[in-house]
């Protein structure tokens, strides 16, 4: 399974240059689907705010500061893994088939990281192995529990959109998943996710 879901991420074309990388902040967050481009978290589970991370770092490619397709829409915990790491050490190569990086924003993301089944992050090949277990450290951050609580998520949303027709008996489900929800976000609050 894909680690954005149904989500595709897609930084659109025919974007108005800016000087300041932040001003791009609401293209970006509509291009990645209101998702973290490394991890595929939602902005409405997590108590941190998502921030803009430059694919290729400042300190490698000082030019492409304001470029917008070097930007990625990130949550503050892959940001902050990430950083300034740069393992190939040259702007041109994201990485050497071992180690490095593969945008988020390209098809060849999804043929080096999936999602498994109850919601881990696996990496399918060396690149995707670094990224999972080297740098974004996806074993052993609450990763599965973040893609339940987004499943609940969804399927609460399908709840209340049919609520206002359920009996008192069919809407014990509801206040049940409620229920689970609250204590999901607690426990991935606690974990500073």
């Amino acid at each position: 399974m894909r680690i954005h879901g149904t989500v595709k991420i897609c930084r659109r074309s025919n974007v108005v240059e800016q000087t300041d990388y932040q001003k791009y902040r609401d293209e970006l967050i509509e291009d990645f689907g209101f998702i973290c481009g490394y991890c595929g978290k939602k902005e409405a589970i997590t108590s941190k705010g998502f921030e803009i991370d430059h694919f290729v770092p400042k300190s490698i490619a000082p030019e492409r500061e304001t470029d917008y397709y070097n930007l990625v829409y990130a949550c503050f915990t892959c940001n902050r893994k990430k950083s300034k790491k740069w393992p190939t050490k040259d702007k041109a190569l994201h990485n050497d088939g071992k180690i490095g990086f593969v945008d988020p924003a390209t098809d060849e993301f999804d043929l080096h990281l999936q999602r498994s089944e109850n919601g881990d992050i696996l990496g399918i090949t060396d690149v995707g192995k670094y990224m999972c277990k080297q740098v974004f450290k996806f074993n052993i951050r609450p990763i599965k529990e973040m893609w339940l609580c987004s499943e609940i998520l969804n399927r609460q949303k399908i709840l209340e959109s049919r609520i206002e027709n359920m009996s008192p008996e069919e809407s014990k489900e509801y206040i049940e998943i409620n229920k689970q929800l609250k204590e999901l976000l607690q426990l991935l609050f606690t974990k500073k996710e």
